[in-house]
């Protein structure tokens, strides 16, 4: 185990006890979505995944992740993706990213990383929202966690049908949960 995911464990381990409250989707909820960013800052897969739960009269932020140090896209209110240079020799986020995300309360986080990404880990976790919801990675960070089925998919467009399959999927279990209230 490397010494980032022991501190991430470490830092896991301090936060306080978390007591999840369920999305209702028929109320206009605030939504944080993350997931990792491909390597142009596109993300055309993502920005329809917004434009749909805005027309669900969500609000919707957006922060990525992409694995380079400089980043071209505008840090905005409703969006921005992270970089290598907004983390410390750590792994750990720095001071400034913590204080953008702390600004904020969410009803929901819907973390759409298909893969261990410690950076975007970092960020689930210390995101304060009301329910947390991804893929089943084992890190303890969700309240609720969906499996993939076993197919490993290649650079491009592959990884994109993931990203929106997932979203399906949460919101589908999202869905049915609640109708059986």
């Amino acid at each position: 185990m490397s010494l980032k995911q022991r501190i991430f464990d470490y830092l896991l381990g301090k936060q306080a006890e978390r007591n999840p409250r369920f999305p209702h989707l028929d109320q206009p909820l605030k939504v944080m979505i993350i997931y990792e960013s491909d390597v142009l800052e596109r993300n055309d897969s993502i920005k329809s995944i917004r434009q749909e739960l805005l027309r669900r009269q969500m609000d919707v932020t957006m922060w990525g992740f992409v694995e380079k140090k400089e980043i071209t896209t505008l840090i905005l209110p409703q969006s921005r993706i992270l970089g290598l240079n907004d983390y410390n020799l750590f792994g750990k986020p720095r001071e400034n990213v913590l204080t953008d995300l702390a600004t904020e309360h969410y009803d929901l986080l819907i973390d759409l990383t298909t893969r261990p990404l410690l950076p975007l880990r970092y960020i689930a976790m210390y995101t304060d929202a009301d329910f947390k919801v991804g893929m089943n990675l084992g890190e303890g960070v969700h309240d609720m966690l969906i499996s993939l089925p076993d197919f490993t998919p290649e650079q491009g467009e592959e990884a994109a049908i993931e990203s929106s399959w997932l979203f399906n999927q949460i919101m589908g279990y999202l869905t049915t949960i609640k109708s059986n209230d």
